[in-house]
């Protein structure tokens, strides 16, 4: 059983996030996060999936792509408040393969000790990317207000524009009608702006997990399952029995924080989106 992530942005660069990378935000992979220099590129399995349009289908005989964009189109309709419905040419999973050699070779590297000790020093969960899923030339599509402005340009009210509704816009070539002259539309009532490419809207991770330990009360010379090393963001007292040791591993996301709209589909996978706060389901 995986757990899916949809970002509350929905629609990311492909470009802006990396496998094997290390966040403190499944919110935000794109920000506060550690790359480590690995040897060689991380490679993905990668599995297409069917091409979808997004449908109010919560049961559990939905297939993945239905269930992912019927997540999505919610997500959207209500930070714009009106109807809005997503569609994609296809929805692709990008998984990495062998995580755990992967994470035993990031926390080998000296720069990404000290950035897992400093994120722990601050308070911060840690995950790993494991997995994403992208959605091919989306488009979305939404009520519509029509109102004509000099040069003919189609003006679409700010509530129903990418920003308000959450999307990165600054970060992916994305046409969105608000800012005019690409506004498409297809009657009176509606509108739709595309995303060509590809778009990452939902993550996998593995949440990193440590514990601090005593040099003074463990066999440091016997090899441990799990990474482990002296610290070395900051001096600690061996004499006086302070923990000086971090041990981690990387463990399956079972539970998280705040309130999330839950859809099990086909295969047993799960797909959660983030609930607005004050907002009831």
């Amino acid at each position: 059983m995986s757990l899916n992530i949809l970002v509350p942005q929905f629609l990311l660069p492909h470009s802006s996030v990396r496998l094997a990378r290390f966040t403190t935000s499944i919110d935000y992979p794109h920000q506060n996060y550690h790359d480590p220099s690995y040897a060689e590129t991380p490679k993905p399995a990668v599995s297409p999936r069917e091409s979808y349009i997004g449908l109010d289908r919560r049961s559990s005989n939905t297939s993945f792509g239905s269930a992912l964009t019927s997540l999505m189109s919610a997500g959207f309709s209500k930070r714009a408040k009106t109807q809005v419905q997503v569609k994609a040419d296809c929805v692709t999973t990008y998984t990495l393969e062998n995580s755990d050699e992967w994470f035993s070779e990031a926390m080998g590297m000296s720069a990404t000790r000290s950035w897992v000790e400093r994120a722990v020093d601050r308070g911060h969960d840690i995950y790993m990317i494991v997995g994403f899923h992208t959605v091919t030339n989306a488009c979305i599509t939404h009520g519509f207000i029509r109102e004509r402005g000099a040069g003919g340009q189609i003006n679409v009210p700010v509530g129903l524009s990418l920003a308000a509704v959450g999307a990165i816009v600054p970060l992916g070539n994305i046409i969105d009608p608000s800012a005019g002259g690409n506004s498409h539309r297809l009657d009176d009532t509606r509108s739709f702006f595309m995303a060509p490419g590809e778009q990452i809207c939902a993550f996998q991770y593995r949440k990193v997990r440590h514990r601090w330990l005593s040099s003074n009360s463990i066999d440091t010379s016997r090899l441990s399952k799990s990474p482990r090393w002296s610290s070395v963001e900051r001096g600690r007292d061996e004499e006086d029995g302070e923990d000086d040791i971090i041990e981690v591993e990387a463990i399956p996301v079972e539970e998280l924080e705040g309130r999330w709209q839950r859809q099990e589909v086909l295969g047993g996978e799960i797909l959660l989106i983030r609930m607005e706060e004050g907002r009831e389901e």
